[in-house]
């Protein structure tokens, strides 16, 4: 009796414990990563590369979206209060409410400063869908004045790996002359990283990825940066949409697919691998002739070759190749600028570049810009009908996928640079330098077409590399 009692224990322990393991199965499964898929039908046999993804604050734009030249209403009589008798929508925005603003005179103000015109009484509403809009501000603006509304939304709106919310930025700025007409420009911003590192062998590759204009999965956009341990093989990066097929270096890569929570990317590599990378010879080394190249350029309208820049060099000047693009982004209403290509901003004026390179030289270097965004204020104000000490050349091949941007006192009316879609970009001597995409690079020729200084990550640092590159000139002599 007694064994029979034993066994039907131990057989009861055993059913247990198949439960409880069961369980834990069940829980475990129903813990697993949820995925987006954004490419499917990648061959099994292609290498793929697992990157964690973490969120971080930071004054780093993770968000941004811009709506331009929004017009105003006139009220009915009916819905006229308090003497507002324009409307602005905004629309539905990211936090899920709708923006609104009341406009009306402001001549009951005794003002004698002439800018009192540009004064108005201002109501701002949010709302939502069957609720009363509630005030959120109310007072006096200045016209063509922005101003901000703060705002925050939880990581599960953004899906992001955080149990933090997200501090976000409305910006506002009215404009108009006519009391019964405004136009507005309204953008969001959001502050962040989303970012994650992976070390593979000899490289460490890491992944950005950022919204714009949507918060849909497919609509975000993701930047690709390799930096080999070995200093003497330059790094680069690739940005596109996440769902592009971007190419970096010799490799082909495409996001297969991302955790719902963004907490893990996943990329294939379609074509070639970046092990390869490390076997790659740089085309840019010092005492190694500079590839020979041909390119528009910007400001004499002419094709220029290299041979023929050595030969303008000759006997004893250099050539001094300053990859970047002059910082001209303005801030004014109705100009989106976020969604080009910025390729390096050059932060000393030309004036000053040449000042420091030509310093004390007897037969100063001979300066080449290679730019992909030019702005037509430069060219109109600043070189039209001259000839400047430098030269402008176009980064690409085909001078048309240069991004020309509008006058800087040109608002709306001018539109927004429309860049070509990235598949139709044809190549640039960056690629072809294996230069890194987001960086200014400076690189040193003398007159027989040997490279002899480089500086690939002169950013931050560009009066010092010039100040360099200028006793090297000097010492030469």
């Amino acid at each position: 009796m007694k064994s029979k009692k034993a066994c039907l224990i131990s057989w009861g322990i055993v059913l247990l414990t198949v439960l409880t393991v069961a369980h834990i199965g069940f829980c475990a499964d129903s813990r697993e990563k949820q995925w987006t898929v954004l490419q499917e039908q990648i061959p099994q046999n292609c290498s793929r590369y697992s990157v964690a993804l973490k969120y971080s604050p930071s004054q780093a734009t993770l968000y941004s979206s811009d709506h331009s030249n929004i017009k105003s209403t006139t009220l009915p009589e009916s819905e006229r209060t308090d003497d507002y008798t324009q409307r602005i929508d905004f629309g539905a925005m990211i936090d899920g409410y709708q923006y609104s603003a009341l406009l009306g005179s402001a001549y009951e103000l005794d003002l004698i400063n002439p800018d009192g015109r540009q004064i108005r009484k201002a109501r701002l509403l949010r709302s939502k869908q069957d609720v009363e809009p509630e005030i959120l501000n109310e007072g006096y603006l200045y016209l063509n004045n922005r101003f901000e509304i703060p705002f925050e939304l939880t990581a599960k709106q953004l899906s992001l790996p955080t149990s933090e919310s997200v501090s976000g930025t409305f910006l506002i700025n009215i404009y108009g002359n006519n009391p019964s007409s405004y136009r507005s420009y309204f953008s969001t911003d959001l502050k962040g990283t989303l970012t994650g590192i992976a070390v593979l062998e000899g490289i460490k590759l890491k992944v950005s990825v950022t919204y714009k204009e949507s918060l849909r999965p497919n609509d975000r956009y993701v930047t690709l940066t390799i930096r080999p341990f070995d200093e003497k093989i330059t790094y680069d990066s690739v940005s596109g949409k996440i769902t592009d097929f971007l190419r970096l270096r010799s490799a082909t890569l495409v996001v297969e697919k991302i955790a719902s929570d963004s907490s893990e990317i996943v990329l294939a590599a379609v074509h070639g691998d970046l092990s390869q990378i490390l076997k790659e010879q740089p085309y840019l080394s010092v005492n190694k002739p500079v590839p020979a190249f041909a390119r528009v350029d910007l400001i004499r309208h002419k094709l220029l070759t290299f041979e023929e820049l050595c030969r303008m060099a000759r006997p004893k000047r250099y050539i001094v190749l300053i990859f970047g693009d002059f910082g001209q982004i303005p801030a004014v209403p109705g100009y989106n600028y976020r969604g080009r290509q910025i390729t390096g901003e050059i932060t000393l004026d030309e004036s000053i570049v040449m000042e420091i390179l030509q310093r004390n030289l007897k037969h100063p270097p001979l300066v080449v810009f290679v730019c992909r965004q030019f702005s037509v204020s430069d060219l109109y104000e600043k070189w039209l009908g001259r000839e400047p000490e430098f030269y402008v050349l176009a980064d690409y091949s085909n001078p048309l996928d240069v991004l020309f941007s509008p006058p800087l006192r040109v608002y709306s009316s001018y539109g927004s640079p429309i860049p070509r879609p990235s598949s139709m970009k044809t190549e640039t001597l960056r690629q072809q330098f294996m230069l890194p995409e987001d960086n200014v690079s400076v690189l040193v020729a003398n007159d027989k077409g040997n490279l002899v200084y480089i500086d690939i990550d002169a950013a931050q640092r560009l009066a010092e590399t010039l100040t360099e590159v200028n006793k090297l000139i000097s010492s030469k002599k």
